[in-house]
């Protein structure tokens, strides 16, 4: 073994020793020596310091470059889970669509070394990243003919892989409609990538569905935070079902929506009016109850996603595929237009009072609607529709506005409220027919609200006030719907049809959902029966 001492003048770095002049008189070269292998390390030939690290070249898979490789190479820099993925999912499914359906690729950067070495870079297999991503997000449609195709995308800090597979041949209307859920796909992926994640499925939403039979979406995401922790997004539409989920570290979202009875939904624009109730309702139990705004935010976003790309038929006949039986529009004025659905929002459980363990901050809102439609033939028929809802929240709140409350395991930092939200809400809509005729038309609507307050000064309770409120009513609604109404003789049929369209009209908006008494109770007391009209409170 030849060592070698250190030179205490020498440079490595070529830039600056060709521009210095060296003192030393240059030694004569030897006559003739045999060859000899020497390891230097960095330190001995750089005054003890480390040398420069030389950054190793990118590692691919595959060679072939495509739309799909280079915008890989542009997102690669970025280490945010929604820069990294910018664009790729967009440019796989567009691969898609020009019949590019099934290839894989990725890079991975080595470490950066003091002495390049292209063979050991060469030795870490990019392929292995494929499932192993620390971020990552998969996408599964099945087409109308069985074919199933699957996208996948992972990340992790040195590397980056996709992966396209088609479990059969495409015809030019499966890829060009899976080419058309490009946008989407890519809205879904970056809606996840914001540092407050965000529920972007409208596009993934508007797919073919006379060519595409289902799209999944799956995407986890690592959040590198103090705590570090996984939110993951689950999407599933179909025939049958749309269904939503999400957890995160703020809590969780859940959204399934009932898509086989279509002879239920109403007109887009009954659709669109009751979407708008709801997100007020999705609002107001936000503000009553304090509940995190990106989980609310995320709730609204699916609803109304969840309920978009869907359109009751345009044929009525005497038995629909889609129903149970066909519906008058006297039977759909009792109806919000809406498809079956169940909702939930789960905000996690924090404990802010060191002093009082049993004080927790917290947020829980579930909402529903489903419909029954029985009998044993047309003309016996009944459709019934019941939606609720309900509100459990506690938060603590400052005495002095504009003053952030902080609560510390001292009696001087008591001082506060703390309050205690039970809300529920419930409308039940029913029609019955016997003979072909209407015998039964009815609409219950009750609500109960519950706020209790404790009020703390200098650690000590000053009060504690429960706050109700409550209402209950029912409408009998075959004078509005029935077939004979005493105050149309007289009127011609063209009147009548007028007068009937216009009560149905105004009907459909008193059937959806109010979680607040007072909202539109006032115009219901003259409607309410005489046997109920002891149980009707305002």
């Amino acid at each position: 073994m030849t060592s070698i001492s250190p030179l205490s003048n020498w440079n490595s770095a070529p830039s600056r020793a060709s521009a210095t002049t060296s003192n030393r008189p240059e030694a004569p070269a030897p006559a003739s020596t045999p060859s000899a292998i020497v390891a230097l390390s960095p330190e001995s030939v750089n005054d003890g310091k480390p040398a420069a690290f030389v950054k190793a070249p990118m590692v691919w898979e595959s060679t072939t470059r495509d739309k799909v490789s280079e915008a890989m190479t542009k997102s690669f820099s970025s280490y945010a889970f929604g820069g990294r993925f910018s664009g790729l999912g967009a440019a796989m499914l567009g691969q898609a669509k020009l019949g590019n359906y099934n290839f894989s690729q990725a890079m991975r950067q080595p470490p950066p070394s003091t002495t390049p070495n292209i063979y050991g870079a060469s030795g870490i297999a990019p392929g292995s990243l494929h499932g192993n991503g620390e971020d990552r997000v998969s996408l599964s449609i099945t087409t109308k003919s069985g074919v199933e195709v699957k996208l996948s995308l992972d990340s992790q800090g040195d590397g980056l892989a996709v992966n396209m597979t088609t479990s059969g041949d495409l015809s030019d209307a499966e890829a060009s409609a899976l080419g058309e859920l490009a946008k989407g796909f890519q809205e879904a992926i970056d809606g996840m990538g914001q540092s407050t994640p965000k529920i972007k499925l409208e596009g993934l939403m508007q797919f073919d569905q006379q060519v595409l039979e289902s799209v999944k979406l799956h995407a986890e995401v690592k959040v590198r935070g103090e705590p570090e922790s996984v939110q993951t997004l689950d999407f599933q539409a179909d025939g049958a079902q749309r269904k939503v989920s999400f957890s995160g570290l703020a809590g969780s979202v859940d959204l399934k929506v009932d898509a086989s009875q279509l002879n239920t939904l109403g007109s887009k624009e009954r659709q669109a009016k009751a979407l708008d109730s709801y997100m007020k309702q999705f609002d107001q139990a936000a503000s009553r109850g304090h509940g995190d705004a990106g989980l609310v935010s995320m709730l609204k976003d699916s609803f109304t996603a969840l309920h978009s790309n869907a359109a009751a038929p345009q044929v009525a006949t005497d038995s629909p595929a889609t129903g149970k039986w066909r519906l008058a529009a006297e039977d759909k004025s009792i109806l919000t237009g809406l498809a079956d659905f169940s909702a939930s929002v789960s905000q996690t459980v924090k404990f802010s009072n060191p002093m009082r363990s049993a004080e927790r901050d917290g947020f829980n809102y579930e909402v529903s609607q489903k419909t029954e439609q029985a009998g044993a033939s047309q003309d016996e028929r009944s459709i019934r529709q019941q939606q609720q809802s309900k509100l459990s929240a506690s938060f603590h709140e400052t005495l002095v506005p504009g003053v952030p409350l902080r609560l510390l395991d001292n009696t001087e930092s008591q001082n506060y409220t703390y309050h205690q939200i039970e809300d529920t809400a419930s409308s039940d809509a029913q029609v019955a027919y016997k003979d072909g005729k209407m015998v039964k038309a009815s609409l219950r609507q009750e609500g109960n609200q519950s706020e209790r307050v404790m009020k703390y000064f200098l650690g000590k309770l000053e009060s504690d006030k429960t706050t109700p409120g409550n209402y209950s009513v029912l409408r009998d609604l075959l004078p509005v719907l029935g077939p004979y109404k005493t105050d149309e003789l007289g009127m011609t049929p063209e009147k009548k049809a007028e007068q009937r369209q216009q009560a149905m009209l105004t009907l459909s908006d008193d059937v959806l959902l109010q979680s607040y008494a007072g909202m539109t109770i006032s115009t219901w007391r003259a409607d309410v029966l005489p046997a109920e009209s002891g149980a009707a409170t305002a």
